[in-house]
C-alpha cells in the first residue's frame, strides 16, 4: 500500500471519507457484545479498557448492546465525529485504512491517534474469531486473511510514526 498516495486521496476527499467513517459508527464491533456468558465476560475483560480510553481521552462515552440492534449513542457519535473532523490527513488516512481492515472505526481512531498499538487493535478487532478458534480449531484461510490484516495494521502503525 502506498500511504503517501492514500493520504493525498484522503486530503482531497476529506468530507466523503469523514462521512463514510461516521456511517459505520453505529455498527462498530466494540458496540455489539455477546449474550453468551463466557464470551461476554471475555469481551468485558478485553474491550472495556478500550471503551474507557475512548471516554477518557476523547469524551466518547459509549453504550453497548447484546442484541442485533444498535444502542443509543447520539452524544458519543457527536464526539466521535468531532475527532475525525479535526484529525490530520495522516490520521484520517490511517483511520480509513485500519477501519476497513478491522470493521471498527473506534479502534481505528485509537490506532490513528497512537493511543493503542497495531497489535492491540488487531487482537481487539478479531477477538471473537480468535476466541472461537479455541473451541472449533483454526481455519487456514481465515488464519491467512487475519495475518494479512495484522500485517497491514503494522504498516499503518509504522506510517503513523514517520
Amino acid at each position: 500500500m502506498d500511504f503517501v498516495e492514500a493520504q493525498k486521496y484522503v486530503g482531497s476527499h476529506r468530507t466523503e471519507i469523514i462521512e463514510t467513517l461516521c456511517n459505520y459508527f453505529n455498527d462498530d464491533t466494540l458496540l455489539f457484545w455477546s449474550d453468551k456468558p463466557d464470551l461476554l465476560a471475555y469481551q468485558k475483560e478485553q474491550w472495556q479498557p478500550f471503551l474507557n480510553m475512548l471516554n477518557t481521552v476523547f469524551k466518547i462515552d459509549l453504550v453497548t448492546t447484546t442484541t442485533l440492534f444498535p444502542a443509543k449513542n447520539e452524544e458519543a457519535f457527536l464526539q466521535y465525529k468531532k475527532q475525525v473532523e479535526t484529525a490530520s490527513d495522516k490520521e484520517l488516512t490511517a483511520c480509513r485504512i485500519a477501519s476497513a481492515e478491522m470493521k471498527s472505526v473506534l479502534l481505528a481512531l485509537l490506532l490513528a491517534k497512537q493511543k493503542i498499538s497495531a497489535e492491540e487493535a488487531f487482537n481487539a478487532a478479531f477477538l471473537e474469531e480468535l476466541y472461537q478458534n479455541k473451541f472449533w480449531g483454526e481455519d487456514v484461510a481465515a488464519l491467512n486473511a487475519r495475518q494479512k490484516s495484522k500485517d497491514l495494521l503494522q504498516k499503518v502503525e509504522e506510517y503513523l510514526k514517520k
